[in-house]
């Protein structure tokens, strides 16, 4: 309970400086983020069928790492970014996610700034199948003479409170700090589709699909909530 006081009391802190800050913000800020995700959300469907098949379950809590540049308007509370990020704990499993936010400022100071808001993305999951595989799924990675793999997307929504400090500043344009967030997390998930990856050039390029709906694949949505944190610089222009 001491930590969450401590939390408390920064927050109230941070509240009161905003309200009684009077100075317009007349700068324009330009942030470049970094953080480490968790996010508890599984899909226990999918990972009956790769236990059963004798390939690694996806995480019970899932690590990504996320990079986000975003910007705050002259004289706003309003902060707009892009993000991308991709799973960093998982063995077979490959996995991206790329969006846009829009987050309002309840408190904002020079050194302290409460977010409220969510963003907007889209997801993709990616199973490469280099072990056993069911009877069709063999016959069809011999037909082919490749490696198959299961590939799913959809949307991602996910609501967050944010908070950025910056305990830090290098002359009067670029402030050093800390950002944490915590939300809930939802992806639509579309259905498996099997395939495979043609190479061109020596490198990975589209998917190909070999079946639409696998018979053994279901769709299932994941959802879970998220905690965030990592290191942020803003760039303070005039």
């Amino acid at each position: 309970m001491k930590g969450w006081g401590s939390l408390l009391l920064l927050l109230l802190t941070a509240g009161g400086s905003a309200c009684a800050q009077t100075a317009s913000d007349s700068t324009f800020s330009l942030f470049f983020n970094s953080s480490l995700n968790f996010n508890h959300a599984n899909d226990p469907h999918i990972n009956r069928w790769l236990k059963q098949y004798g390939y690694p379950t996806e995480p019970h809590v899932p690590t990504s790492i996320s990079f986000e540049a975003a910007a705050m308007p002259a004289n706003s509370r309003m902060l707009y970014s892009v993000h991308l990020s991709t799973i960093t704990n998982a063995s077979d499993l490959t996995a991206f996610n790329i969006g846009a936010g829009i987050f309002a400022a309840p408190v904002k100071t020079r050194q302290f700034m409460l977010f409220l808001g969510g963003s907007l993305g889209y997801h993709a999951d990616i199973i490469t199948l280099y072990g056993n595989l069911p009877p069709a799924y063999e016959d069809l990675s011999v037909k082919y003479n490749t490696p198959l793999a299961l590939r799913r997307s959809g949307l991602s929504i996910a609501p967050m409170a944010r908070f950025f400090l910056y305990p830090f500043r290098l002359g009067k344009v670029l402030q050093i700090g800390i950002i944490g967030g915590a939300g809930y997390v939802v992806d639509l998930n579309s259905m498996w589709r099997l395939g495979y990856y043609t190479i061109d050039s020596g490198k990975y390029d589209h998917f190909r699909k070999l079946v639409n709906k696998p018979s053994d694949q279901h769709k299932v949505s994941e959802h879970g909530f998220c905690l965030s944190a990592g290191l942020s610089l803003r760039f303070n222009l005039h």
